[in-house]
């Protein structure tokens, strides 16, 4: 992305240090090449308390800091620091650390860029937590404001009780709100690029159940199981940190089964029980209607409601409204659950 070599920024920038302090920097941040030690790793390699270790990590930093802007280059660190702020600048301030690195484009070189981050005054630094994934912002305050926010956002989503899009939350919290949302370990960005909690199983599908329940909410009307196992196919080309798995559709129907999240409505066709649909069989159906019915209908609205909400045939209906053991035929040609 950009000409700018942080690798040879920084490694100039601690070439002046004094050998032990540049070989605890070295190590600390990981500019050899490796990754970065913690402070117990760098303090058993020089014999040396984690303490000492930090205190010439901040020396360190002060030293490079002094050299930086003292040096006949120090042009070239400006336009390093103004390409990582035109990065941030355009993600809001405030970007998730990986995905920071990611839009800089730096692959190897990610250690010298975070080096470079954190000599630079401009830049504010969130470590990863419970609750957050390590960030980096422009604005002091956003560090300070981030758990409110994201407090706030829970609360949302908790009383909400199901995803919302980007415009959704921007009309409700601000715009501001919005940069908090990849941050966040609690919330996560669904297949369909809403948000939500990422325990929700139509936020953070996992198993073969959780992706049928998405597909089926998302389709917004009952399928057979040979298409929803086709769209859970779709959906797992969108799920890049999951492995891909091949569907089976007699696999995708004995889990269905199984789960009173989905109700059978037909043959091989399902549907989601929080669309109001009654679990059971067609029988089960009926008698459920003409309770509700004060146990009294006529054959043609009877069988019209099975209908709404079994994909059946009439003959189906007839044919169950012939077992005596629960329905009863009047004279006038109405039907009488039987006690």
């Amino acid at each position: 992305m950009a000409k700018i070599s942080f690798e040879k920024l920084s490694q100039g920038l601690v070439e002046e240090l004094t050998p032990r302090v540049k070989d605890v920097m070295v190590g600390r941040f990981g500019l050899n090449a490796k990754e970065p030690q913690t402070l117990d790793a760098v303090g058993k390699q020089h014999q040396i308390t984690r303490e000492r270790v930090r205190q010439i990590v901040k020396e360190g930093l002060a030293k490079v800091r002094e050299d930086m802007s003292q040096k006949k280059g120090r042009e070239r660190y400006a336009a390093a620091f103004e390409e990582l702020a035109a990065i941030l600048r355009g993600a809001g301030s405030l970007a998730r650390e990986d995905l920071l690195l990611e839009l800089l484009e730096v692959k190897d070189a990610a250690n010298h860029a975070l080096f470079l981050l954190t000599l630079g005054d401009q830049f504010y630094n969130q470590r990863e937590t419970q609750d957050f994934y390590s960030f980096w912002t422009l604005k002091k305050d956003m560090v300070r404001d981030a758990n409110p926010w994201h407090q706030r956002l829970l609360k949302f989503f908790q009383k909400k009780k199901s995803p919302a899009s980007e415009r959704e939350l921007e009309k409700s919290h601000g715009k501001e709100a919005l940069s908090y949302l990849e941050v966040s370990k609690l919330i996560e960005r669904s297949p369909d690029g809403e948000w939500g909690l990422r325990t929700w199983p139509e936020v953070n599908p996992r198993g073969m159940r959780d992706k049928a329940y998405l597909v089926l909410k998302q389709h917004g009307s009952p399928l057979h199981f040979t298409e929803v196992a086709n769209l859970i196919t779709k959906l797992q080309e969108n799920l890049v940190l999951q492995k891909k798995k091949i569907v089976l559709p007699q696999t995708v129907h004995n889990e269905l089964i199984k789960d009173p999240r989905f109700v059978l409505i037909g043959r091989g066709t399902y549907g989601l029980a929080d669309w109001g649909l009654t679990p059971g069989t067609v029988k089960d159906v009926m008698r459920s209607i003409l309770a509700s019915n004060g146990k009294t209908m006529n054959k043609t609205k009877l069988i019209a409601e099975t209908l709404q909400k079994r994909q059946v045939k009439e003959s189906t209906i007839a044919l169950n409204l012939q077992d005596q053991k629960y329905f009863l035929r009047n004279q006038d040609g109405t039907y009488t659950l039987k006690l």
